[in-house]
Parts: structure tokens; sequence; C-alpha cells
């Protein structure tokens, strides 16, 4: 080895002088050279004599020779090592002894680091959220971090030496396991979602990025798995995308059943009126057919405002345990035999609902899971109790109110459903059943229902392992009093009553059927026109009767122009469903009160006569 050895003209260059010690590389001083060659660099003259120089501090030492030893990542200098004032020369003995002293020195320096990397990494491993799965490159279980534990409930030493097999879940078809090995084989990392199990059979719904781990010679030695569970934050996101599907749906049967219950409004209208007139026997009869097939229709409309929840029916507190009890008296007679009935009806406490919206729930229900066990029989289980939902059932279901619910679970053993089916179940008219065996409506309906008394609904379901529906609703404390309207004739009168539909016929059935009891009636199928009819002569009439949604102006609009000119004038609001109309606002505005159509003669007058004797004989808000 040729020695780097400085000249004369270096060394005076590079003489520690009375400046300020301030370097640059090529003055830095004894190390300088060593970085700019990156190699050791040997200086053996150094110190020489030098006009006007100063003496060395107290305690200093002059420098004589040195050997500066670069320490190297790669190509780069991250250090020096110099060995300085030796008695005689330094030769390329001592070199090569300083050279192999230093590279030892710096090697056990970089292992230190390495190790503390280790410690961190592996640290941060343990201490990380993810699971973190290693294996060997046959699939073998090498380490598990705690996450994995906390996940699935198997301990690391369980895990050990085993197959992630050990996770499957059943959900997963020979095609998604090789698809996820040949991409793995192949050297690339591997990316989805993964149906697992924990120890206690809890299904876990995991999103995982495997790996694979390569050695020095760039062959695969093993395997590393990332895995987050997303099964809350899944079932939140269906929940939130079956809310807006079913808000969508609903709103749409709002609008059907709008215009619907305006055709069937004419319909029964002028059928009434036809059956006034007629004297045949025949003919009655025919009209009276007419007639029931529209009290069919009318009840189908109030099952899908039920389902979008705009079907507004008067709710109080009732106990469900009562219509529990009675309905599965009615059901006992019409299920086979072959179903084995068991009942836990224990629950006391009240609800705020309608006593026909139970009836409607228990029955459907209890219905469809017969009919999921018609084929082979089995066993019908029904329980009613009290449960108070916990925080992560409340985090999936934000629309249940928090607090004490009552619980109604239907449990069959019946065909259960697939995925694909149980998520439409709710949708109307979706139904798996034959035809003429049901319209598809029933689950539909309970899920109105439900919804609109601030409860949830839970399905749980497998192909051949029966299916548990649970309904919750909100408990209700109630002291209060109950009111029911009864059912009258047609009652007559001499009002002036000013009636606004954009429905024409709607408002020749008004007119003709309010005139033959006697109210005068001036009708608009504009509401801007009335509203000038009324601006010309305000003490023309003594009543408003008005749909709530029309194209010029809608009905609560009208009648609060109207009011500007006369402050007394009472209301009647007439609609198929309204979410512009609440009990809240009606009782803000005084005086007035929402009937919902389809309306006939007899029903219009009915409301007629007990708001404008409301003194003697006060009228609920809806009716």
């Amino acid at each position: 080895m040729t020695l780097p050895i400085w000249s004369q003209d270096v060394m005076q260059e590079c003489r520690i002088t009375g400046r300020p010690r301030t370097f640059t590389l090529k003055d830095a001083g004894i190390w300088a050279e060593c970085v700019r060659r990156r190699e050791p660099f040997v200086c053996n003259r150094y110190e020489e004599p030098h006009p006007g120089k100063k003496g060395l501090p107290e305690g200093h030492a002059g420098l004589t020779r040195f050997v500066s030893i670069p320490m190297m990542i790669g190509e780069r200098v991250v250090a020096v090592s110099v060995v300085a004032n030796k008695d005689t020369d330094y030769e390329e003995m001592d070199v090569s002894t300083l050279l192999a002293l230093t590279n030892k020195v710096w090697e056990i320096h970089l292992l230190k680091q390495t190790e503390e990397r280790v410690r961190r990494l592996a640290a941060t491993v343990e201490q990380a959220a993810l699971d973190v799965v290693i294996t060997d490159a046959e699939g073998n279980i090498l380490y598990t971090n705690p996450a994995v534990t906390k996940t699935t409930g198997y301990t690391a030493e369980e895990l050990l030496g085993r197959n992630p097999r050990i996770f499957k879940s059943g959900k997963h078809d020979q095609a998604f396991y090789k698809d996820l090995w040949v991409t793995l084989k192949a050297g690339r990392t591997w990316n989805g979602r993964i149906h697992n199990r924990a120890k206690d059979g809890r299904p876990i719904l995991q999103n995982a990025t495997i790996s694979p781990i390569r050695d020095e010679k760039d062959e695969i030695i093993g395997f590393v798995a990332t895995r987050r569970d997303v099964t809350k934050e899944v079932e939140m996101e269906e929940h939130l995308a079956e809310a807006q599907k079913m808000e969508a749906l609903g709103t749409l049967s709002g609008g059907i059943a709008h215009d619907f219950n305006n055709i069937l409004t004419a319909i029964v209208g002028f059928t009434e009126l036809c059956r006034l007139s007629c004297t045949e026997p025949e003919q009655k009869e025919y009209l009276d057919a007419v007639l029931k097939a529209s009290g069919r229709a009318t009840d189908l409309i109030k099952q899908i405002l039920s389902f979008s929840r705009m079907g507004k029916e008067e709710a109080r507190p009732v106990k469900p345990k009562l219509i529990v009890k009675e309905a599965m008296k009615l059901l006992r007679a019409s299920i086979p035999t072959t179903i084995v009935f068991r009942q836990n009806i224990v629950s006391d406490s009240l609800v705020l609902a309608d006593p026909g919206e139970i009836h409607r729930i228990v029955i459907n229900l209890c219905t469809n899971a017969s009919l999921a066990m018609k084929e082979s029989g089995g066993v019908l289980e029904v329980s009613l109790e009290d449960v108070t939902p916990d925080a992560s059932f409340l985090a999936v279901h934000p629309e249940l109110r928090k607090g004490r619910c009552v619980c109604f679970t239907v449990k069959d053993t019946g065909c259960g459903m697939t995925d694909e089916v149980r998520a439409r179940i709710f949708e109307p008219f979706f139904t798996t059943r034959k035809e003429g065996e049901g319209s598809g409506m029933g689950l539909s309906v309970v899920h109105g229902i439900v919804r609109s008394r601030g409860g949830a609904v839970t399905v749980a379901s497998e192909p051949g392992k029966g299916s548990t529906f649970q309904v919750y609703l909100p408990v209700e404390q109630w002291t209060g009093a109950e009111e029911k309207i009864r059912e009258e004739i047609p009652l007559p009168g001499d009002e002036r009553i000013l009636f606004v539909d954009d429905e024409a016929m709607v408002t020749q059935f008004v007119e003709r059927s309010l005139g033959h009891l006697g109210y005068r009636i001036s009708a608009f199928t504009s509401s801007r026109q009335a509203l000038e009819r009324f601006r010309a002569n305000p003490d023309a009439f003594d009543l408003l009767v008005t749909d709530m949604t029309m194209p010029e102006m809608t009905g609560d609009v009208l009648a609060k122009m109207l009011r500007e000119i006369r402050p007394d004038i009472p209301v009647i609001f007439c609609t198929g469903f309204s979410e512009r109309m609440t009990p809240d606002k009606l009782e803000a505005i005084g005086n007035s009160v929402l009937a919902l159509k389809p309306i006939t003669a007899g029903h219009l007058s009915r409301i007629i006569r007990r708001l404008v004797d409301a003194k003697e004989n006060p009228l609920p808000n809806v009716t």
C-alpha cells in the first residue's frame, strides 16, 4: 500500500496559525484530505518551525504526525478516526492495524444501531392496533402480535405453527384462495377483504394486505399480513346505504300514494253519489262491490304509507304484551301443527304506537317464519322482553332512541336466507314466495312502522340455519288518557266552504256530495284563484278546506295568506300524506285539522261539523 504523504506546501497551508479556526475542505486540518480521498491518510511531517508561531495554550500538546481513517456508509464518509503523535513515523503496518480496528469499532456501532432499530420495530409491531401475522413460505404461522389475540380470541401460543386456515369462515370459495396464493407466489402483494371467524365463532370482516418477505438472494422466505377489523364499520355503511335506499323508496311510495289517494277519493265519492240515487238492487250490488274494492285499495295505500313513514296513524301508549298474546292465539289456529310454538312474553312496558301497528308487526313476522318452515316443520320462538341496547348497538342503529326498549323477537328454524336476499327483504313488493302467496309488502310495512316509532329492526339469517328478527321499540312513560273518534254517518250543514284541490275530479265530488248535505261549496282547482276570491269577500266563507300539495301554492301557504286577511277562519288540510304539516305545526296554526285521504263525504262532513263546533266537541289535530 502506498501511503499518501503531505508535501511541504500542503503542510504549510494546513498549519494552524493564530487566525480563528475556521476550516474548509481544503484547509480543514487533519481530517480534510482523508474525507476528500475517501481512504486512509498519513502525515508524518506536520509540525515544523514557523515564523510568528504562537505557543500552545497550557495543557495542549503539539501535533507532530497523524493517521486519518474514514468510516464509510456506501460511498459516503460519515466519521473520521484519527491517531496522532507516534514517536516514529507511521508505516503501512500501522495503517493496516488501525484500519482493521476502526472497521471493527464501526461494525459494532452499526450492529448496535441495527439492534436498536429492531427493538423499536418490534415494540411498534407489538403495540400496533392492526393485526400482524408472519408466516413461513408454506403459510405456517411464525408470529402474531397482541392485536391478533384481541381480535380473534386466539393466543399467540395457540396460533404458533398453525395455518391461517384456522380463521377460515367458510364464506369464501376455493377460487378466492387460489387467486390469493397465485398473487403471493408470484411475488406480488395481495390486498382485499377477508371474512374470518373468531375463536368463539363470531364473524370478523377484515381489510388485509399480505406481502412476500425476501432474503438477501431475493427469494421468498415468508409472508407478512396486516389486517384491520372493519366489521362494525361495514355494518354502519350497510345500514346507512339501506337507510338511504329505503328513504328513496319511501319518497317514491309516498308520491304514488298521494296520487292514488286523489284517484280513490274520486272513485269512492262518485260511487257513493251513484249509490244514493240508485234504486235497482243489482246496480247497488255492483256499486257496493266497487266500494269494497276501493276499501282494499285504501288498506294497500295505508301499508305503503306505513312503509314510507308517512302514514301517521294515531299513536298512543300501548302494552305490546296484550296485543302479542292475542295475535298468537289467532296465529296458533292457522299455523300447521308441524311447527312447535315457544313463547316467552314477559315485558309489561308501554310503547308509543297504534295497536294495529303492533298487531301487523306480529302477524307479518310470524307468518313469514311459519312459511319458512312450511315444508319440513320446525320451531317458532317468540319472545317479548325489556332490554337496554349498548353503545355499539346504538352506533350501528342511530335511529333508535337511547334507553330502555321493548324487544320483540321472532326466531325460526326454517330455510334461512342468503346475504343477497337478506339485503332486499325490506323493499316493498320484493318477495321470494310463489305467485299468489303474498305481495311482498309485509316486511316493508314492519320496517316502516318501526322506523316511524323511533325503533330499529335487525335480522340474522344463514341458509339452512333459520332466521331471527328482532324489533326494538323505545319504552314510553305515560300517565295520560286517550281519545278515539267514532265513525258516524254524513252530517248535514249550511256552512259556506271554500274548497281547493288541484284535482278536478276531487273538487267535483266534494262540490256535489257536500252540496247534497246542504253545504254551500265554492270549489277551485287553483289556489291563486281561491285566494283572489277570498280577498274579494272574506266574510263570504265560514271554512277553508284545502289540499296540502298543489303546484301554484301549497295548502299551508294558502291558509297563512287567508289568515292574514281573516285570522279566525277555520282550516281543514286534506292530504294523502304530508311531511310539511305535523301535529306541532297544526297546533301552532290553531283552529285547524289534518284529514288524511282518501276521504268520504261522511268523513269530511263529520270533521267539518266538529271543527265548526269545536267549543263543544274538541277535535284531535289529525283524523
